[in-house]
Protein backbone atom coordinates (compact mmCIF):
# COMPACT_ATOMS: atom_id res chain seq x y z
CA UNK A 1 0.00 0.00 0.00
CA UNK A 2 1.10 3.60 -0.61
CA UNK A 3 1.71 6.06 2.21
CA UNK A 4 -1.58 7.79 1.40
CA UNK A 5 -3.53 4.53 1.48
CA UNK A 6 -1.98 3.62 4.84
CA UNK A 7 -3.07 6.98 6.24
CA UNK A 8 -6.59 6.51 4.90
CA UNK A 9 -6.73 3.02 6.39
CA UNK A 10 -5.71 4.36 9.82
CA UNK A 11 -8.17 7.27 9.69
CA UNK A 12 -11.01 4.83 9.05
CA UNK A 13 -10.19 2.72 12.12
CA UNK A 14 -12.74 2.82 14.93
CA UNK A 15 -11.44 3.25 18.49
CA UNK A 16 -7.76 3.43 17.46
CA UNK A 17 -5.25 1.80 19.77
CA UNK A 18 -2.59 4.49 19.70
CA UNK A 19 -1.51 7.18 17.27
CA UNK A 20 0.20 6.80 13.89
CA UNK A 21 3.65 8.37 13.53
CA UNK A 22 4.39 9.63 10.01
CA UNK A 23 8.13 10.17 9.75
CA UNK A 24 10.41 11.29 6.96
CA UNK A 25 13.05 13.82 6.02
CA UNK A 26 12.43 17.54 6.35
CA UNK A 27 10.82 18.80 3.18
CA UNK A 28 9.88 15.36 1.86
CA UNK A 29 6.20 16.33 1.59
CA UNK A 30 4.65 15.03 4.84
CA UNK A 31 2.60 18.17 5.49
CA UNK A 32 1.54 18.43 1.84
CA UNK A 33 0.50 14.78 1.88
CA UNK A 34 -1.78 15.36 4.87
CA UNK A 35 -3.15 18.82 4.10
CA UNK A 36 -3.72 18.30 0.39
CA UNK A 37 -3.92 14.65 -0.57
CA UNK A 38 -5.34 13.12 2.62
CA UNK A 39 -7.79 15.99 3.15
CA UNK A 40 -8.98 15.66 -0.44
CA UNK A 41 -9.39 11.89 -0.19
CA UNK A 42 -11.41 12.13 3.05
CA UNK A 43 -13.25 15.43 2.50
CA UNK A 44 -16.69 13.78 2.44
CA UNK A 45 -16.26 11.71 5.58
CA UNK A 46 -13.58 13.29 7.77
CA UNK A 47 -12.37 16.62 9.13
CA UNK A 48 -8.59 17.05 9.39
CA UNK A 49 -7.56 19.23 12.36
CA UNK A 50 -3.88 20.20 12.16
CA UNK A 51 -2.03 21.38 15.28
CA UNK A 52 1.47 22.80 14.83
CA UNK A 53 3.82 21.86 17.67
CA UNK A 54 6.39 24.43 16.51
CA UNK A 55 7.52 26.33 19.64
CA UNK A 56 4.95 24.63 21.89
CA UNK A 57 6.31 24.90 25.44
CA UNK A 58 3.76 23.38 27.83
CA UNK A 59 1.09 20.70 28.08
CA UNK A 60 -1.61 23.27 28.88
CA UNK A 61 -0.68 25.35 25.82
CA UNK A 62 -0.87 22.24 23.66
CA UNK A 63 -4.29 21.26 25.04
CA UNK A 64 -5.59 24.79 24.41
CA UNK A 65 -4.19 24.68 20.86
CA UNK A 66 -5.97 21.38 20.16
CA UNK A 67 -9.27 22.83 21.34
CA UNK A 68 -8.76 26.04 19.36
CA UNK A 69 -7.95 24.20 16.12
CA UNK A 70 -10.91 21.84 16.66
CA UNK A 71 -13.30 24.79 16.92
CA UNK A 72 -11.76 26.53 13.91
CA UNK A 73 -12.21 23.41 11.76
CA UNK A 74 -15.49 22.04 13.10
CA UNK A 75 -17.36 25.12 14.33
CA UNK A 76 -15.97 28.18 12.57
CA UNK A 77 -18.96 30.27 13.69
CA UNK A 78 -17.59 30.06 17.25
CA UNK A 79 -14.50 31.97 16.17
CA UNK A 80 -16.76 34.56 14.52
CA UNK A 81 -18.74 34.83 17.76
CA UNK A 82 -15.57 35.36 19.78
CA UNK A 83 -14.40 38.13 17.44
CA UNK A 84 -17.81 39.78 17.59
CA UNK A 85 -17.69 39.51 21.38
CA UNK A 86 -14.39 41.36 21.45
CA UNK A 87 -15.87 43.99 19.15
CA UNK A 88 -18.79 44.68 21.47
CA UNK A 89 -21.53 43.32 19.20
CA UNK A 90 -22.62 40.69 21.68
CA UNK A 91 -22.52 43.09 24.58
CA UNK A 92 -24.98 45.28 22.70
CA UNK A 93 -27.05 42.19 21.95
CA UNK A 94 -26.95 41.21 25.63
CA UNK A 95 -28.08 44.69 26.67
CA UNK A 96 -31.01 44.56 24.26
CA UNK A 97 -32.04 41.13 25.56
CA UNK A 98 -31.84 42.37 29.14
CA UNK A 99 -34.40 45.08 28.43
CA UNK A 100 -36.76 42.57 26.87
CA UNK A 101 -36.10 39.72 29.29
CA UNK A 102 -33.75 40.25 32.26
CA UNK A 103 -33.13 36.50 32.61
CA UNK A 104 -32.21 36.10 28.94
CA UNK A 105 -30.05 39.19 29.05
CA UNK A 106 -28.25 37.93 32.14
CA UNK A 107 -27.58 34.55 30.56
CA UNK A 108 -26.24 36.20 27.41
CA UNK A 109 -23.99 38.31 29.59
CA UNK A 110 -22.49 35.20 31.15
CA UNK A 111 -21.71 33.80 27.68
CA UNK A 112 -20.22 37.11 26.57
CA UNK A 113 -17.95 37.39 29.59
CA UNK A 114 -16.79 33.78 29.45
CA UNK A 115 -14.94 31.76 26.83
CA UNK A 116 -17.64 30.26 24.64
CA UNK A 117 -15.41 27.28 23.84
CA UNK A 118 -15.47 26.24 27.50
CA UNK A 119 -19.14 25.33 27.23
CA UNK A 120 -18.72 22.88 24.34
CA UNK A 121 -16.70 19.65 24.64
CA UNK A 122 -14.61 18.61 21.63
CA UNK A 123 -15.41 15.17 20.25
CA UNK A 124 -13.89 12.76 17.68
CA UNK A 125 -17.11 12.93 15.67
CA UNK A 126 -18.82 16.12 14.58
CA UNK A 127 -22.39 16.53 13.41
CA UNK A 128 -23.02 19.48 11.12
CA UNK A 129 -25.72 21.65 12.69
CA UNK A 130 -27.34 22.38 9.31
CA UNK A 131 -27.08 19.12 7.39
CA UNK A 132 -26.81 16.81 10.43
CA UNK A 133 -24.10 15.01 8.50
CA UNK A 134 -21.59 13.26 10.78
CA UNK A 135 -17.88 13.37 10.10
CA UNK A 136 -14.93 11.80 11.88
CA UNK A 137 -12.35 14.22 13.28
CA UNK A 138 -8.65 13.41 12.80
CA UNK A 139 -6.08 15.22 14.94
CA UNK A 140 -2.77 15.83 13.18
CA UNK A 141 0.24 16.98 15.22
CA UNK A 142 2.88 18.56 12.99
CA UNK A 143 6.57 19.29 13.70
CA UNK A 144 7.03 17.25 16.89
CA UNK A 145 10.79 17.77 16.62
CA UNK A 146 10.32 21.57 16.82
CA UNK A 147 8.40 21.56 20.12
CA UNK A 148 10.13 23.29 23.05
CA UNK A 149 8.78 20.90 25.65
CA UNK A 150 9.87 17.46 26.75
CA UNK A 151 9.01 14.87 24.10
CA UNK A 152 7.56 12.48 26.63
CA UNK A 153 5.27 15.27 27.83
CA UNK A 154 4.12 15.99 24.27
CA UNK A 155 3.39 12.31 23.67
CA UNK A 156 1.53 12.20 26.99
CA UNK A 157 -0.92 14.90 25.85
CA UNK A 158 -1.35 13.22 22.46
CA UNK A 159 -1.97 9.89 24.16
CA UNK A 160 -4.66 11.45 26.35
CA UNK A 161 -6.62 12.73 23.34
CA UNK A 162 -6.12 9.43 21.53
CA UNK A 163 -6.72 6.92 24.33
CA UNK A 164 -9.20 8.76 26.54
CA UNK A 165 -11.03 10.93 24.01
CA UNK A 166 -10.83 8.38 21.14
CA UNK A 167 -9.35 10.67 18.50
CA UNK A 168 -7.54 9.09 15.57
CA UNK A 169 -4.21 10.93 15.83
CA UNK A 170 -1.36 11.36 13.35
CA UNK A 171 2.05 12.66 14.44
CA UNK A 172 4.17 14.17 11.64
CA UNK A 173 7.86 14.25 12.54
CA UNK A 174 11.40 13.84 11.26
CA UNK A 175 12.24 11.27 13.91
CA UNK A 176 15.85 11.07 12.75
CA UNK A 177 16.34 14.69 13.86
CA UNK A 178 15.35 13.67 17.39
CA UNK A 179 18.23 11.21 17.65
CA UNK A 180 20.58 13.48 19.67
CA UNK A 181 17.83 14.11 22.25
CA UNK A 182 16.72 10.46 22.26
CA UNK A 183 20.27 9.29 22.92
CA UNK A 184 20.36 11.39 26.11
CA UNK A 185 17.47 9.41 27.61
CA UNK A 186 16.45 6.59 25.24
CA UNK A 187 14.46 4.67 27.86
CA UNK A 188 12.05 7.53 28.63
CA UNK A 189 11.47 8.22 24.92
CA UNK A 190 10.91 4.58 24.03
CA UNK A 191 8.48 4.06 26.91
CA UNK A 192 6.48 7.14 25.92
CA UNK A 193 6.55 6.08 22.27
CA UNK A 194 5.45 2.52 23.09
CA UNK A 195 2.53 3.90 25.09
CA UNK A 196 1.41 6.42 22.46
CA UNK A 197 2.40 5.10 19.02
CA UNK A 198 0.74 2.05 17.50
CA UNK A 199 2.31 2.34 14.04
CA UNK A 200 5.31 4.07 12.46
CA UNK A 201 4.95 4.94 8.78
CA UNK A 202 8.01 6.05 6.79
CA UNK A 203 7.15 8.48 4.02
CA UNK A 204 9.37 7.89 0.99
CA UNK A 205 7.91 10.06 -1.78
CA UNK A 206 8.04 9.44 -5.51
CA UNK A 207 10.94 11.85 -6.03
CA UNK A 208 10.70 11.89 -9.82
CA UNK A 209 6.98 12.62 -9.75
CA UNK A 210 7.33 15.44 -7.22
CA UNK A 211 10.19 17.08 -9.15
CA UNK A 212 8.12 16.94 -12.34
CA UNK A 213 5.19 18.53 -10.49
CA UNK A 214 7.39 21.30 -9.06
CA UNK A 215 8.87 22.13 -12.46
CA UNK A 216 5.52 22.19 -14.23
CA UNK A 217 3.29 23.81 -11.63
CA UNK A 218 5.54 26.49 -10.13
CA UNK A 219 5.19 30.06 -11.38
CA UNK A 220 8.84 30.60 -12.31
CA UNK A 221 10.15 34.10 -12.94
CA UNK A 222 9.77 33.96 -16.75
CA UNK A 223 8.36 31.48 -19.29
CA UNK A 224 11.85 31.19 -20.80
CA UNK A 225 13.33 30.19 -17.45
CA UNK A 226 10.64 27.57 -16.98
CA UNK A 227 11.53 26.11 -20.38
CA UNK A 228 15.19 26.11 -19.35
CA UNK A 229 14.46 24.17 -16.15
CA UNK A 230 12.21 21.69 -17.96
CA UNK A 231 14.95 21.12 -20.54
CA UNK A 232 17.29 20.25 -17.64
CA UNK A 233 14.80 18.09 -15.71
CA UNK A 234 16.96 14.98 -15.95
CA UNK A 235 19.99 16.84 -14.59
CA UNK A 236 17.91 18.18 -11.68
CA UNK A 237 16.81 14.62 -10.93
CA UNK A 238 20.44 13.50 -10.87
CA UNK A 239 21.24 16.19 -8.31
CA UNK A 240 18.30 15.51 -6.03
CA UNK A 241 17.00 11.95 -6.29
CA UNK A 242 18.68 9.51 -3.87
CA UNK A 243 20.58 6.49 -5.08
CA UNK A 244 18.53 3.35 -5.63
CA UNK A 245 19.65 1.73 -2.40
CA UNK A 246 18.44 4.80 -0.47
CA UNK A 247 14.82 4.09 -1.33
CA UNK A 248 14.78 1.64 1.55
CA UNK A 249 13.56 3.09 4.86
CA UNK A 250 16.47 1.66 6.85
CA UNK A 251 19.15 3.10 4.55
CA UNK A 252 17.27 6.37 4.06
CA UNK A 253 17.32 7.22 7.76
CA UNK A 254 20.73 5.81 8.62
CA UNK A 255 24.30 6.09 7.39
CA UNK A 256 25.56 8.73 4.96
CA UNK A 257 23.26 10.54 2.56
CA UNK A 258 22.58 13.84 0.87
CA UNK A 259 19.75 16.30 1.41
CA UNK A 260 16.32 15.49 -0.09
CA UNK A 261 14.37 18.59 0.94
CA UNK A 262 11.92 19.67 -1.77
CA UNK A 263 11.51 23.13 -0.24
CA UNK A 264 15.28 23.70 -0.44
CA UNK A 265 15.44 22.41 -4.02
CA UNK A 266 12.63 24.71 -5.12
CA UNK A 267 14.28 27.70 -3.45
CA UNK A 268 17.61 26.81 -5.08
CA UNK A 269 15.99 26.82 -8.53
CA UNK A 270 14.25 30.12 -7.81
CA UNK A 271 17.59 31.65 -6.78
CA UNK A 272 19.45 30.28 -9.79
CA UNK A 273 17.29 32.51 -11.96
CA UNK A 274 19.46 35.48 -10.96
CA UNK A 275 22.53 33.71 -12.36
CA UNK A 276 20.60 32.63 -15.44
CA UNK A 277 19.31 36.17 -16.08
CA UNK A 278 22.58 38.02 -15.40
CA UNK A 279 24.66 35.69 -17.55
CA UNK A 280 22.07 35.87 -20.33
CA UNK A 281 22.14 39.66 -20.17
CA UNK A 282 25.91 39.53 -20.63
CA UNK A 283 25.46 37.02 -23.47
CA UNK A 284 27.28 34.30 -21.61
CA UNK A 285 26.22 30.65 -21.75
CA UNK A 286 24.78 28.99 -18.66
CA UNK A 287 26.35 25.53 -18.69
CA UNK A 288 24.73 22.43 -17.27
CA UNK A 289 27.80 22.02 -15.06
CA UNK A 290 27.07 25.41 -13.53
CA UNK A 291 23.43 24.51 -12.81
CA UNK A 292 24.39 21.12 -11.32
CA UNK A 293 27.12 22.59 -9.12
CA UNK A 294 24.96 25.48 -7.90
CA UNK A 295 22.08 23.20 -6.90
CA UNK A 296 24.44 20.77 -5.15
CA UNK A 297 26.21 23.56 -3.25
CA UNK A 298 22.91 25.18 -2.27
CA UNK A 299 21.41 21.91 -0.98
CA UNK A 300 24.47 21.20 1.15
CA UNK A 301 24.81 24.79 2.43
CA UNK A 302 21.15 24.94 3.51
CA UNK A 303 20.53 21.36 4.61
CA UNK A 304 23.93 19.89 5.38
CA UNK A 305 24.92 16.27 4.89
CA UNK A 306 24.14 13.21 6.97
CA UNK A 307 27.24 11.30 8.07
CA UNK A 308 27.21 8.41 10.51
CA UNK A 309 23.54 9.15 11.08
CA UNK A 310 24.23 12.73 12.22
CA UNK A 311 23.78 16.05 10.36
CA UNK A 312 26.88 18.02 9.36
CA UNK A 313 26.50 21.68 8.37
CA UNK A 314 30.23 22.36 7.88
CA UNK A 315 31.65 21.06 4.62
CA UNK A 316 34.35 21.38 1.97
CA UNK A 317 34.20 20.92 -1.80
CA UNK A 318 35.43 17.35 -1.49
CA UNK A 319 32.49 16.56 0.82
CA UNK A 320 30.06 17.84 -1.79
CA UNK A 321 31.72 15.86 -4.55
CA UNK A 322 31.43 12.69 -2.47
CA UNK A 323 27.65 12.92 -2.65
CA UNK A 324 27.32 14.82 -5.94
CA UNK A 325 29.86 13.24 -8.35
CA UNK A 326 29.36 15.81 -11.12
CA UNK A 327 29.96 18.76 -8.80
CA UNK A 328 32.66 21.08 -10.14
CA UNK A 329 34.21 23.51 -7.67
CA UNK A 330 35.57 25.49 -10.65
CA UNK A 331 32.01 26.19 -11.84
CA UNK A 332 31.12 28.01 -8.64
CA UNK A 333 32.19 31.64 -8.21
CA UNK A 334 33.11 33.17 -4.87
CA UNK A 335 30.21 35.57 -5.42
CA UNK A 336 27.73 32.69 -5.57
CA UNK A 337 29.15 30.96 -2.52
CA UNK A 338 28.97 34.16 -0.49
CA UNK A 339 25.48 34.97 -1.75
CA UNK A 340 24.11 31.57 -0.73
CA UNK A 341 25.43 32.07 2.80
CA UNK A 342 24.95 35.83 3.33
CA UNK A 343 22.15 36.70 0.89
CA UNK A 344 24.13 39.60 -0.65
CA UNK A 345 24.40 39.68 -4.46
CA UNK A 346 26.81 41.79 -6.54
CA UNK A 347 26.18 41.47 -10.25
CA UNK A 348 29.39 43.18 -11.38
CA UNK A 349 31.60 40.99 -9.19
CA UNK A 350 29.77 37.90 -10.41
CA UNK A 351 30.18 38.73 -14.13
CA UNK A 352 33.85 39.59 -13.64
CA UNK A 353 34.48 36.19 -12.04
CA UNK A 354 32.60 34.46 -14.87
CA UNK A 355 34.76 36.27 -17.41
CA UNK A 356 37.90 35.19 -15.56
CA UNK A 357 36.70 31.56 -15.51
CA UNK A 358 36.07 31.60 -19.27
CA UNK A 359 39.57 32.97 -19.89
Amino acid sequence: MSTLNELIHYCNEDDPIGALMLTGEWGCGKTYLIQKELSKALKDTHIIVRVSLFGMNSASTLRDAVRKRWFEACMPFIDTLQKAQRGGVFRAFSSMLYRVNPLAGGAAGVVVNADVEDFIPIKPEFEDLKTHEKKKVILVYDDLERAKMDFAEVLGVINDFCENHRFNSIISVNEESLRPEIEKDPTTYQLAKEKTISQVLYHIPDYNEVISSILNKTNWQTPEYKEYLLANEELIRQVFVPEKEAFNAKTLFRGDRKNHNFRTLKKAMQNFYRIYADMGEAEKEVTTSHLYSFLAYYLVAKGGLLKDGKPHLTFEDKDIQEFYPQYSAESMTDMERGWIVTGIWNKDSFLKEIADIKQ
